[in-house]
């Protein structure tokens, strides 16, 4: 008897298959180590009460294998032949070899998918051939979740030539991943030479402006600003912390505060390109908000009153700000 490769089952539970001179055994994956030819027939008589067991739950014993505890039983519905150990006929339900390797065909048919062999590392995963031809790596829970319009499949090699041809269209060359992990995000080099991360729907779009040679705020000279704020209507002093290619008239013209909001700014840190400043100011806040969620204050104690939505922060984080100020200037160097 020669092993065939192995099949995996559509929802989790593969089987092996051994193909022999009369049919093929579905033997469970976790029996996957025991050499083909010991699954021969095994010479002790059937119990009749076994064949009564085995019609009430689909099947037919066909014959004994591999040693006293084994059955070989064929599938009333697809006439498969699965191994099933004797205690499991009789206390379990009895899962057919052959009608899950069909379900898992028909699963990937109507995902668009051809089915092509089970993942040796992890019998949750399967390999299959996309509808471009290339070959692909999912989940089988996946693949039913596609069966059943829920989600999609992409093709990874499909989807890196789209973003290396958005990626010439508008000047650049894609390098790959993002370097800081970003799924949303892709490093590319512009044709002046420079490297950037650049969000992939604004490389799509063509909002893409090079930070080096480009004309735009993203390659304009900013600044990172930490101010105070007090707001006599409501009693309320908060910090802003965010950047600006001009803080002055941001804060006179954009953020809508009242004739009687007083503006203190507490520091101003030179960046040279508005997107670094973006960049490391976005990246800050992030930080500031996981790690202080108490100092953050709730958006409708000023709702009405600073037109911005989140960056602000009571007064108590103050030098916390300032040192991640200190962290930006150290690594960043002034315009």
């Amino acid at each position: 008897m020669q092993k065939s490769s192995n099949l995996p089952d559509a929802r989790n539970g593969p089987f092996v298959v051994i193909r022999d001179k009369s049919a093929p055994l579905y033997i469970p994956h976790r029996s996957r180590n025991v050499a083909p030819d010991m699954w021969s027939d095994y010479p002790l008589s059937i119990p009749d009460h076994w064949h009564d067991l085995a019609r009430a739950k689909g099947f037919r014993i066909d014959r004994r294998v591999r040693d006293r505890g084994h059955l070989a039983l064929q599938c009333l519905t697809c006439g498969a032949h699965t191994a099933v150990k004797i205690a499991a006929l009789r206390t379990s339900a009895v899962r057919c070899g052959g009608c899950a390797a069909q379900l898992r065909d028909a699963n990937a048919q109507d995902a668009d998918l051809v089915f092509l062999r089970r993942d040796e590392n992890d019998h949750h995963y399967g390999v299959f051939r996309a509808a471009c031809g290339h070959e692909v790596r999912r989940q089988f829970a996946l693949i039913e979740r596609v069966r059943a319009g829920e989600t999609g499949i992409r093709c990874g090699a499909c989807l890196v030539a789209r973003e290396e041809a958005e990626a010439r269209a508008n000047g650049w060359e894609r390098l790959g991943a993002d370097p800081k992990g970003n799924p949303s995000y892709r490093l590319y080099r512009h044709k002046c030479g420079h490297k950037q991360r650049i969000a992939r729907a604004n490389m799509r779009h063509g909002q893409c402006d090079c930070s080096r040679c480009g004309e735009s705020w993203s390659s304009k000279p900013s600044t990172i600003y930490l101010a105070r704020i007090v707001l006599p209507e409501v009693g309320l002093e908060v910090l802003k912390f965010g950047y600006s290619a001009n803080p002055k008239l941001r804060f006179k013209h954009q953020l809508g505060l009242s004739k009687s909001a007083r503006v203190t700014m507490l520091r101003l840190l030179d960046m040279p390109t508005g997107h670094l400043a973006c960049s490391e100011e976005k990246a800050a806040n992030a930080r500031l908000a996981r790690d202080y969620p108490d100092s953050v204050v709730p958006h409708s104690l000023y709702a009405d009153l600073i037109n911005v939505c989140s960056e602000i922060y009571t007064l108590d984080l103050l030098l916390r700000i300032e040192q991640e100020m200190d962290h930006i200037a150290a690594r960043i160097p002034t315009r």
